[in-house]
């Protein structure tokens, strides 16, 4: 387990405010975070979305070994913003690839010098989170867990000790989804390095210290999504690579051979990064959420569950508002959600205009240059590339 490749948020995000001071005037300005209160993204007035093309895709179709392949103008695409897209991440990021699916066909499809095969597996760091809501939310439609209100003391009661904050015994499994249990953390912090250096991830989680009160603040940490991993693979009794095979993976068409998974010292799968999938896979999962938690006839995740777990539940107190595990972006014109992963890695989500835009980024060797959320970038120029101007 290289903790090397867990640098996530605290960094990303200084980042990403960095980026949006020195970026060119183009690009979607944002404001700064404050104490007081939420500070929502200042966006461009967002133009009508084009609809000349739609009456050509009236039934959603699936890939089935692979995407089938279309074009940006049979879309309804400005190549000419897509093209500015990628100019802006090859000047400014180190991005691997960039994917763009709509009404399921695959219309943009660009590996960059550093990553030109489309089968090589990347390494999608946090957002392997988004996929862990999946499988909570897959338990929760066969009854495997009948509520999120279930405690952590519940599945781990041997981990709690008389010098365990007496708040622990209050956490339940929706804070570990909403990061708001409390814990007293900061990632790629030292109290983080401290955790991955305890050799049990689990315990060392119930033994964090804690700031808030549980489910008053968020505060983002992989220890929520190693707990909930934990139980997971307590309740379906099978490695959690397994449960997800057979019942997210595999009814998508990606095979067991696609993507691996990696584990801590206790045989527990990461909650929190370790996934490894091609990006056309990638795309899959933001078109199943896409289209509700069904792919081809087959409901692979409860239609409530996508609602609920890509719906605002708590604020994050910088800007997006946090769901089950997903990132959310309210908008009275276009509203998105995101996966995020450190690097540059993006699932973005755009169910009103019907596409899936993936971005994948390159941290290998030591290389900060990919850490930019490309955000500014896809909303600028990739989401607009499908409204008239």
């Amino acid at each position: 387990m290289n903790k090397r490749h867990h640098r996530k948020l605290p960094i990303f995000l200084a980042i990403i405010l960095l980026f949006a001071a020195c970026a060119p005037s183009e690009i979607i300005q944002t404001s700064s975070p404050t104490s007081t209160s939420t500070i929502e993204p200042i966006v461009t007035v967002t133009p009508q979305v084009r609809t000349d093309c739609a009456t050509r895709y009236t039934s959603t179709d699936y890939p089935r070994e692979e995407w089938k392949i279309s074009t940006l103008e049979e879309h309804c695409l400005d190549r000419a913003k897509i093209e500015k897209a990628v100019w802006y991440f090859e000047q400014n990021y180190a991005t691997s690839s960039l994917l763009i699916v709509r009404h399921g066909e695959l219309v943009y499809e660009k590996y960059f010098i550093r990553t030109v095969n489309p089968d090589r597996r990347v390494h999608i760091f946090s957002i392997t989170k988004s996929f862990l809501s999946a499988l909570v939310g897959i338990a929760m439609d066969q009854g495997i867990l009948d509520s999120l209100d279930h405690k952590v003391i519940e599945y781990f009661p041997e981990y709690f000790y008389p010098t365990t904050d007496p708040r622990m015994s209050q956490v339940t499994l929706r804070e570990l989804l909403t990061m708001s249990a409390g814990f007293l953390w900061q990632e790629d912090g030292p109290i983080e390095t401290r955790w991955m250096e305890t050799g049990n991830l689990v315990e060392a989680s119930i033994n964090l210290d804690f700031m808030d009160e549980p489910g008053t603040a968020f505060n983002y940490s992989s220890a929520h999504t190693q707990l909930l991993s934990a139980i997971l693979t307590k309740l379906t009794g099978e490695p959690l690579r397994d449960f997800a095979q057979r019942n997210l993976f595999l009814p998508m068409g990606i095979t067991s051979k696609d993507w691996n998974w990696g584990r801590d010292d206790q045989g527990y799968y990461l909650g929190g990064w370790g996934m490894n999938l091609r990006t056309r896979d990638l795309a899959r999962f933001g078109y199943l959420y896409m289209n509700n938690g069904m792919w081809n006839g087959q409901q692979v995740v409860s239609e409530e569950w996508v609602r609920e777990s890509t719906s605002p539940q708590i604020n994050t107190g910088w800007g997006p508002k946090y769901g089950y595990l997903w990132w959310i972006h309210p908008s009275e014109h276009i509203p998105t959600y995101e996966a995020i992963g450190y690097g540059g890695q993006s699932l973005y989500i755009v169910p009103s205009l019907d596409m899936v835009i993936v971005v994948t980024g390159n941290v290998s060797g030591g290389n900060q240059a990919g850490a930019p959320n490309p955000n500014p970038i896809i909303n600028e120029w990739i989401v607009k590339a499908v409204t008239d101007q």
